[in-house]
């Protein structure tokens, strides 16, 4: 947190383009933590705003370009690096399908559906002016919600933060043994069919 307290915006720079990547990353809790120290008067909201938003946008764009350079290859290494399902590219161009644009606004919200869905988002219609628009305003309506959430808790903030660490060690456990045990099953439900 002194870490944090001396070098805020450069910090939720970082932490917010890392963030983006869907690398496991606390850039959200950083970004919160951040808008506790607003509250108290110690930074400008305003500018942590500006800065998470700048980070998440650099990384967003990276995903948008990255399409151009193979899209579909860099949707289906995803997929196999993530263990995802054989119809994981079919899922992904139905999200266009369905929602069109508004998939951009969804993916900052919803990790996977950003790491999946931006590279193909040019092959899908999404138009850079159009991309940058809709990134841009919901980049700064995502990074105001966390700096919200730390500026409402203020004083209370490590409380809530220590509390939320134990919280989301557990879930990510949970988490990491849902899918070890999904991938179990699905490897004998392979093996079952072939056999």
């Amino acid at each position: 947190m002194a870490w944090l307290s001396a070098h805020t915006y450069s910090v939720v720079f970082v932490a917010t383009l890392i963030d983006a990547t869907a690398i496991p990353f606390p850039g959200r809790v950083l970004l919160a933590a951040a808008g506790a120290f607003a509250a108290a008067g110690e930074r400008s909201a305003m500018m942590v705003i500006a800065f998470g938003a700048a980070g998440a946008v650099v990384t967003d764009h990276v995903w948008y370009f990255a399409g151009h350079l193979g899209g579909d290859r860099l949707l289906r290494l995803y997929c196999r690096l993530t263990f995802s399902s054989p119809d994981c590219v079919r899922r992904t161009s139905d999200w266009f399908k369905r929602y069109g644009a508004l998939t951009i606004v969804i993916g900052r919200f919803v990790a996977a559906v950003r790491v999946l869905a931006w590279p193909m988002a040019r092959g899908h219609g999404v138009s850079y002016p159009l991309f940058l628009a809709l990134d841009l305003a919901v980049a700064l309506v995502w990074t105001s919600i966390w700096v919200g959430l730390g500026w409402f808790l203020g004083d209370r903030w490590s409380q809530a933060s220590a509390e939320a660490r134990w919280v989301g060690l557990a879930l990510a456990g949970a988490g990491a043994l849902a899918l070890v045990g999904f991938q179990v099953w699905r490897r004998r439900q392979r093996s079952a069919a072939y056999s």
